[in-house]
């Protein structure tokens, strides 16, 4: 069961036993005041499918005719005073995060470079084929890619759809 916050709706009297664990000072029953408005948090228990009281502090019973559930909700008005319902709306990005774009934008950069010098080896413009040429395209083609996608895509108004909640 679930805690819940009561507001106490006349004086009332609840019964414990004070347990001292000594032979001289024997078990006592002593009893808890709670007054009208006072809010405790407790725990609503059944007897016959049915309810019966609530548990507060794990030892203290209530009757259920001197407590009153607290439910709370979400205010929500207009700034000009209106109690009709505000009407919230919230802008969400179509467009992919950016981590996912410059991700996108180093792995096919890198390719585009790795080819650009392999085309280039088999056309003979580079002299001597080597593999760290491929490599150095591949970086220099992923930087590339990183920087046109910060430069162009990501620095453009983006489009919002604006959503109504009610």
């Amino acid at each position: 069961m679930a805690i819940k916050s009561y507001i106490v709706t006349q004086d009332c009297n609840s019964p414990y036993v004070s347990y001292t664990g000594h032979p001289k000072n024997p078990n006592s029953i002593k009893m808890k005041r709670f007054r009208k408005g006072e809010i405790v948090n407790g725990e609503l228990k059944h007897a016959n499918n049915q309810p019966a009281f609530v548990l507060v502090e794990g030892s203290l019973v209530l009757p259920l005719e001197s407590v009153k559930e607290i439910v709370s909700k979400e205010i929500t008005s207009n700034a000009n005073g209106d109690d009709s319902k505000a009407e919230t709306t919230k802008k969400s990005i179509i467009e992919n995060p950016p981590k996912i774009q410059y991700i996108d934008g180093v792995v096919i950069g890198a390719i585009l470079g790795a080819g650009a010098i392999y085309l280039a080896e088999k056309q003979g413009w580079i002299a001597m084929p080597e593999k760290k040429n491929k490599i150095y395209g591949a970086i220099a083609g992923a930087l590339l890619s990183v920087y046109l996608i910060h430069r162009f895509k990501l620095n453009k108004p983006q489009k919002q759809i604006e959503k109504k909640q009610e």
